[in-house]
């Protein structure tokens, strides 16, 4: 596969993975809504479901690192910096941008349900928050 090739497929799992982020986001918040009516059962189904999508973004990161084993060492660090800091710019190509604007978009999601859940986390566990610790 050439170069091209690798980012296309780089951006394709990113997609899936922003896919399944924003999925562990939207069950995030129903978790939240049946914490608040103190509905075990659903939160029980709801951690279930979360796993499996954060399973698949898990998955989709594996797949973007094994990619970015085969590209030459110098694009490898290019392509990561577009994945962490969004640093793409047009000349770098379509595949770049999308790269950046995808990575950009799930670190948004990621924010978002971190925030939910150390919420949820602080009201359920208080002091003995995994957040709380990590202050």
């Amino acid at each position: 596969m050439d170069e091209k090739g690798i980012l296309v497929e780089i951006m394709k799992k990113l997609q899936k993975k922003y896919g399944s982020m924003n999925e562990v986001l939207r069950v995030t918040q129903d978790m939240q809504d049946a914490l608040m009516r103190d509905d075990r059962v659903s939160m029980e189904m709801l951690i279930s479901m979360r796993q499996k999508d954060i399973d698949v973004a898990a998955d989709c990161d594996g797949d973007i690192r094994y990619l970015l084993s085969v590209l030459e060492p110098e694009k490898r660090e290019q392509v990561r910096e577009w994945l962490n800091e969004g640093t793409a710019k047009e000349r770098d190509g379509f595949e770049a941008v999308k790269i950046s604007e995808i990575a950009r978009a799930a670190r948004n999601v990621l924010d978002k349900t971190i925030q939910i859940d150390s919420r949820m986390s602080q009201r359920v566990a208080g002091k003995d928050s995994f957040y709380h610790q990590q202050k």
